[in-house]
């Protein structure tokens, strides 16, 4: 990967607050502006949520049966087909395969980038994620076995522990305040992986898993955030 000091330079200024606009189209086309294939693959990784969410949006709660998936080619086979389950799985089934494929897809991104970031946010956001879906399970009064929960690529390496977020996301009364507040945990959490001003891989992917976030407030209105809000917190 080429240097990035002059990309880094380039790119919207991440914004103060949750809610503050900010381009991340324009974010991409300045990073796919450098014609670097590494790069390239990180965009796509990492916009597949859009996808995600837009499949849980469009096929599980608007029912709309017609929905067609759009996938970057570039994507790992084994992703795509998880994917493309989604018409042959229940809501909360394919929510759970589909974020452990993703995050997955993320650490195998980390280590073919050479940077490590990916890779310990991902086992962190699917560490956050399990100890969210048991708080949940244990409100609503279902039985679950955790160790179905904890995909593969955690089982046997997972250095994380986020119970003090689930404790914080307890004491919130309102949807969208609680998820403001995990996100802010979410962003102390990048900050603390990447060296500023280091013009390096590892900042250039904090930037832009921050950016994702701030990105996602950007671009909801309130009542379309609620529905899309209900798919992102559902595994």
């Amino acid at each position: 990967m080429a240097s990035l000091e002059y990309l880094l330079t380039l790119l919207p200024s991440l914004p103060n607050n949750l809610g503050d606009k900010v381009s991340i189209e324009e974010a991409y086309r300045l990073i796919k502006f450098e014609d670097d294939a590494h790069l390239d693959y990180l965009v796509d990784v990492l916009s597949a949520e859009d996808e995600i969410i837009k499949c849980g949006l469009q096929y599980f709660v608007l029912k709309n049966k017609s929905y067609i998936p759009e996938l970057p080619q570039s994507l790992p086979s084994n992703f795509q087909e998880v994917f493309l389950s989604f018409n042959t799985k229940t809501e909360s089934e394919w929510m759970t395969a589909i974020y452990a494929a993703w995050l997955d897809m993320l650490t195998k991104t980390s280590r073919q980038l050479g940077s490590s970031i990916l890779a310990k946010w991902a086992k962190w956001e699917y560490s956050l994620r399990i100890n969210l879906m048991i708080y949940r399970l244990k409100t609503a009064g279902i039985e679950y076995d955790e160790s179905e929960l904890i995909p593969e690529f955690l089982r046997y390496d997972n250095e994380y522990n986020t119970d003090y977020i689930v404790e914080a996301y307890k004491k919130c009364s309102e949807p969208m305040k609680a998820e403001k507040t995990i996100d802010q945990y979410r962003l102390d959490f990048i900050r603390s992986l990447a060296i500023s001003y280091s013009f390096s891989a590892d900042e250039l992917i904090a930037y832009m898993l921050e950016l994702r976030i701030f990105a996602r407030y950007a671009r909801l209105d309130l009542e379309k955030g609620r529905k899309i809000l209900q798919e992102v917190t559902a595994i």
